[in-house]
């Protein structure tokens, strides 16, 4: 994973969703129009992992959290092919929604 800006699309079976995410030196950013997430990852090769906690920081009643509440605590795995990194989790909080997400870089 090179650091830089993301797009990010994710789903679980409640919803999708999309925004944007920056990675640099171990550290995630980022957000939509609703909710903004912050977290860490490491890279061993192609294997990426992270931990992403959410919350809200607008209140917008299009903009529903993926896991029916605004803060979860992410745990991901993922596998980066180029740019592209393409990752599956959980929520600590409701362990039995599967979450996938993937990352496009778009920017440095």
């Amino acid at each position: 994973m090179r650091d830089g800006l993301y797009k990010v699309h994710f789903q679980t079976p409640l919803g999708w969703g999309a925004g944007v995410v920056y990675g640099a030196g171990g550290k995630l950013w980022g957000g939509d129009a609703g909710l903004f997430y912050v977290g860490n990852y490491s890279v061993d090769g192609n294997n990426v992992t992270a931990e992403v906690r959410t919350n809200r920081h607008t209140q917008n009643p299009g903009v529903l959290s993926v896991f029916g509440r605004d803060q979860v605590k992410i745990s991901l795995k993922g596998v980066s092919a180029g740019d592209t990194i393409k990752f599956t989790g959980k929520a600590a909080e409701i362990p039995n929604i599967a979450f996938t997400a993937e990352l496009m870089r778009i920017s440095d």
